[in-house]
């Protein structure tokens, strides 16, 4: 067996399919002190934790994890969302909320 082989078999296996997620987080820039534990997270997520619509593989309900861009220094992970939430940015329009609130702004 070559190595070529052998990566499309254990891209198929857990341990494969753990690591691809956790690599492309990574990539994406998202942090978290565990990232088994938040792939545990995620794996168990079953709804949206915005909308709560039930997350699936469809295009709009396929699970995102969404993180804060503006930090690069420590876990910036929001919550599990739907894309469609994610790509509307509803937990950082939240935030921006909160902190207009907060300083009574709003």
């Amino acid at each position: 067996m070559n190595k070529q082989q052998y990566m499309k078999i254990y891209r198929n296996t857990y341990r494969g399919r753990k690591s691809k997620r956790v690599s492309d987080w990574k990539r994406a820039g998202i942090l978290f002190h565990d990232y088994d534990t938040l792939y545990d997270i995620f794996m168990e997520t079953t709804h949206c934790d915005f909308c709560d619509c039930e997350l699936d593989t469809e295009y709009k309900t396929r699970k995102c994890c969404d993180h804060h861009h503006n930090i690069n220094d420590a876990d910036n992970v929001r919550g599990i969302l739907c894309h469609a939430c994610n790509i509307k940015d509803v937990m950082g329009t939240i935030e921006i909320y909160e902190n207009k609130k907060s300083k009574n702004l709003i």
